[in-house]
């Protein structure tokens, strides 16, 4: 079944049906994700002033 099969199928499903599916999509995307929510969490969360970037060293890390 190709793409274009599949997103012609889900135009017919109920809407109850496509939020179920979306719910189903947004979950087998979040299993794939792994440990980067978490990771992101902690670096946020970092307190410590040394582990922080400047705007210039993100503005030379955008340009690379």
């Amino acid at each position: 079944m190709s793409l274009h099969e599949i997103k012609t199928e889900i135009e017919l499903l109920p809407v109850a049906e496509r939020k179920r599916l979306a719910a189903f999509l947004v979950s087998l995307r979040h299993q794939e994700l792994g440990e980067y929510p978490r990771q992101m969490a902690r670096k946020i969360d970092d307190r410590s002033p040394g582990n922080w970037a400047t705007l210039e060293e993100l503005d030379q890390r955008l340009e690379s």
